[in-house]
């Protein structure tokens, strides 16, 4: 298999639901076992936005338990501070 690269918040989001699902589930108090979840992937491939606006499109990512289902949406925590270190 090729080795991905990637960068920004999809990458993170992409990275998460392949090897963390559990602590999403664990977030909500929800048993459910990964394997029996469906994820539903949709990287934003970038928007178009005015200087300094925020901008929500479509959730990132599903995860759908047969308890709960998670609505996913990645974004930079502090990316102004990021930016100035």
């Amino acid at each position: 298999m090729s080795e991905i690269f990637g960068y920004g918040e999809d990458a993170l989001t992409l990275w998460v639901l392949k090897r963390h699902v559990s602590t999403i589930l664990n977030h909500f108090k929800d048993s459910s076992s990964h394997s029996d979840c469906l994820v539903f992937y949709r990287p934003s491939f970038g928007r178009h936005a005015k200087e300094h606006a925020s901008v929500f499109g479509e959730f990132d990512a599903i995860v759908a338990s047969p308890q709960n289902i998670c609505l996913v949406e990645s974004k930079w925590v502090n990316l102004v501070e990021s930016k100035k270190r």
